[in-house]
């Protein structure tokens, strides 16, 4: 059955060899296809790239919040040698009255608009008075904490244009566009300074920055890539081959991701230099089995067909392995770190077909490398087979001796290599429970963005704008007892929760109407909110059946942290209850911080159990290929025990955990077991041919330890694109993941070969005395 199959593989691979014009049109095609979809591509920083739009959590975020009370601001932040001036107040005023206008602006908020106010009622007409003795008469009458938050001192103001949080990003990409030439147009004086900031033009600024570091983390990592050819198979003939084979299947990958509405998001931008590392890990192993065939003297067509019979299925079952830790990030409660799994796991295949088809067509029908000593016959000897000149560097070609000494030596001083790795393992996953999660995308970011530098200045001089919001419901919540609780809540949260800056809510404006009291009449309130601004009153009051409660929080990610925001959430569910709302009446806690700090549970908990997840499905996938308890677990220890290494590494270097790193464990679980995965198929090749355990290990690793070296460190220059990123997240992960592929590498050469040896030593041993038992048996039974 395994004859005829591999007979069946032999005729594909001779196929490909013999019809490259088939194989070219399908590339071409698909090509074709994929530039098409690629143009559909979408990104996505916001919310729905952490939360899930099909949770509970987002659902009620959106309802409860967005639809109904969901407002956000475009800051303008004034600075000038007095704010206050007629001159640059009338400047603001054209702002104000352009930005009003212009459509899905909700209002604006201003000193301005407060002045301007303050003069329509005196004189019935809205403008800003010419007299500075005037106008500082109307601010000594506005409220403190009011003229605080927009106007903090006579040299910085703020005028905050307000948008609902549901529009179109392409409508919203407008308004701030609208925004910055309106500014430009209002002719402030030469002495002022004008930054657009906040929240959205952030965003802006990121998906732009994004779009553009994806590119240069293509570049970066082709170049790498190119060099690492030239370094490892600068004797071989066009040694950059495999590149553009890889990048073809990259382009694949671009296509599926637009026609299957995979955002581009922070982690996803940093699955191509991956992708092209593997991709050509993947290239590489078929080269070289392809040239060692033709160094034989053996036809195209039969080299093809016996790479396709013994590689193919080697390289497809570590594809496999790598999928399935991929498959479990699609698992994770975080959109982004799914998306990341989707990709990688759409663009591992598209690379393999891409290598496997065209790589294979073009290796055909190039010219084939020759011996060093011009001799094509082979033989059983494997020194004299790999002292040939087999495509790599003279250098390169002696790493197979020194990889197989190296093995040798691990299987000799075998305590204390398991014991090194181990222990070092355990401490590693000790110090990785007390690794911090940061879940603030502007700490993902280059902090010289000049947005972020802008958004910084705004909150040191006004504050931050973080907050909790909670949202109360019932049949009429302008009823007396209701606004009475929302009062004391409000009340209690500001002054047993320090991280409690000030509370908002309907109760608020009503009790400060009501002279510092709320009155007990139901008519007396409806009075009061009938003269309430619209704008004030639909900010927390949406048809008298839903409230608003805004617990503000300041600059709560920098001043409290996410472990001090989802200890903070907790308490507010636990006071929720405690203070216990009137019958009828229904509070749930939401908004953005409430549901990013949901996200810290999905990167702590979920990681592990990504992790775990990924390990249960690359030993199932290995116990169906080998039909072997102790030989389908053989390449995953050593990846548990790099994991154990790297989360002593993410302690030692103070990387965080983010939705990028959290991947890193089923990562590591489906990328480093190819290794030991592609080294135990050539282990039991070369031990079914017969000989001795050590002599086969010895001539495993002699044979195909420099191509593992090779790819790897190839597959390690790869990755290494991600630390040129000025993406912080992006940085930090490329880090931890080159970091991780060397010490992947490390446990393949050495606490790989004694666990394969200690197998098959015991399996040796236990075959001899099944057969002594049998022959024995057969004995006695003869008598």
């Amino acid at each position: 059955m395994r004859l005829r199959k591999m007979e069946a593989l032999e005729k594909v691979g001779a196929w490909i060899a013999d019809h490259p014009e088939f194989i070219l049109l399908f590339a071409a095609l698909l090509t074709i296809a994929s530039v098409h979809y690629s143009q559909e591509i979408e990104m996505n920083v916001g919310t729905t790239a952490f939360v899930s739009e099909d949770s509970r959590l987002y659902q009620d975020y959106n309802s409860l919040y967005v639809e109904r009370f969901g407002i956000d601001a475009i800051a303008v932040v004034i600075e000038a040698d007095d704010v206050a001036s007629p001159q640059v107040l009338k400047a603001m005023d054209r702002v104000a009255g352009h930005m009003k206008e212009v459509n899905h602006v909700l209002g604006i908020l201003s000193i301005s608009e407060i002045v301007a106010a303050a003069e329509e009622q005196t004189t019935g007409k809205r403008m800003i008075p010419d007299s500075q003795e005037e106008i500082d008469a109307i601010l000594e009458k506005v409220d403190p904490a009011q003229l605080q938050a927009l106007m903090p001192d006579r040299k910085h103001a703020l005028l905050d244009i307000a948008v609902p949080l549901h529009v179109q990003d392409s409508i919203i990409d407008e308004i701030v566009a609208d925004t910055e030439e309106t500014i430009d147009d209002s002719e402030f004086p030469a002495d002022t300074t004008l930054a657009v900031t906040g929240n959205i033009p952030l965003e802006i600024s990121v998906k732009s920055e994004m779009s553009a570091n994806m590119t240069e983390l293509l570049v970066v990592a082709i170049v790498l890539m190119a060099i690492a050819l030239l370094i490892f198979f600068r004797q071989s003939r066009y040694p950059i081959l495999p590149l553009p084979v890889v990048l073809l299947g990259i382009a694949w990958t671009f296509g599926a991701m637009g026609y299957l509405k995979i955002p581009l998001s922070f982690v996803s931008m940093a699955a191509f230099p991956i992708l092209i590392g593997l991709g050509i890990d993947y290239a590489i192993q078929f080269r070289t089995r392809i040239d060692e065939e033709r160094m034989l003297g053996k036809p195209a067509s039969e080299a093809a067909g016996l790479m396709t019979a013994h590689t193919v299925p080697a390289v497809f079952i570590a594809l496999i392995l790598t999928a399935a830790g991929f498959v479990a990030l699609m698992t994770s409660s975080v959109p982004m770190v799914r998306d990341f799994g989707k990709l990688c796991t759409i663009g591992i295949f598209m690379c393999f077909i891409s290598a496997a088809l065209v790589g294979t067509t073009l290796l055909c029908h190039i010219k084939p490398p020759k011996n060093s000593d011009g001799n094509d016959s082979g033989g059983n000897d494997y020194d004299r087979k790999n002292s040939k000149d087999d495509g790599k560097s003279k250098g390169m070609a002696r790493v197979g001796p020194v990889l197989a000494m190296t093995a040798e030596t691990a299987v000799h001083k075998w305590k204390a290599v398991l014991a090194v790795a181990s222990v070092v393992a355990v401490v590693g996953l000790y110090l990785d429970e007390n690794i911090d999660t940061v879940t603030d995308y502007k700490k993902y970011i280059p902090q010289d963005l000049p947005e972020l530098v802008n958004y910084r200045h705004l909150t040191k001089f006004f504050g931050g704008t973080d907050a909790m919001e909670v949202i109360v419901q019932g049949d009429d919540l302008t009823d007396p007892k209701t606004l009475h609780w929302m009062d004391k809540f409000a009340s209690y949260e500001v002054n047993q929760r320090k991280e409690v800056r000030s509370a908002i809510s309907i109760a608020t404006y009503i009790k400060a109407a009501g002279g510092g009291q709320i009155p007990d009449d139901k008519t007396a309130i409806r009075a009061i909110l009938d003269q309430l601004p619209s704008t004030v009153k639909d900010q927390y009051l949406n048809d008298h059946d839903t409230a608003l409660i805004k617990l503000d929080l300041g600059n709560s990610q920098d001043n409290i942290g996410e472990s001090g925001i989802l200890e903070l959430k907790n308490e507010i569910d636990k006071d929720i209850i405690w203070l216990e709302p009137p019958p009828g009446i229904s509070v749930t806690q939401t908004g953005k911080g409430y549901l990013l700090s949901s996200v810290i549970v999905g990167l702590t908990t979920g990681r592990v159990e990504m992790t775990v997840l990924g390990l249960v499905l690359i030993y199932l996938l290995l116990l169906i290929i080998y039909r072997d308890a102790i030989k389908s677990l053989l390449p995953i220890v050593p990846m548990v025990i790099v994991i154990g290494w790297m989360g002593g590494a993410m302690s030692i270097l103070g990387i965080s955990y983010t939705p990028m790193t959290a991947t890193l464990g089923a990562l590591v679980l489906g990328v480093g077991s190819e290794y030991a995965v592609l080294i135990m198929e050539r282990f039991y090749e070369e031990l079914g041919k017969g000989g001795e355990i050590m002599d086969v290990l010895k001539k495993t690793f002699h044979r195909i330890g420099t191509a593992i070296a090779s790819s790897g460190l190839t597959v390690v220059f790869g990755f290494s694109a991600l630390v040129f990123s000025p993406f912080m997240i992006t940085y930090n992960f490329g880090a931890v993941t080159v970091l991780s592929m060397i010490v992947a590498l490390l446990m393949t050469f050495t606490v790989f070969p004694v666990l394969l040896i200690k197998l098959e030593t015991r399996r040796h041993k236990f075959e001899e005395a099944r057969a002594k038992l049998r022959s024995v048996a057969k004995r006695s039974a003869l008598r």
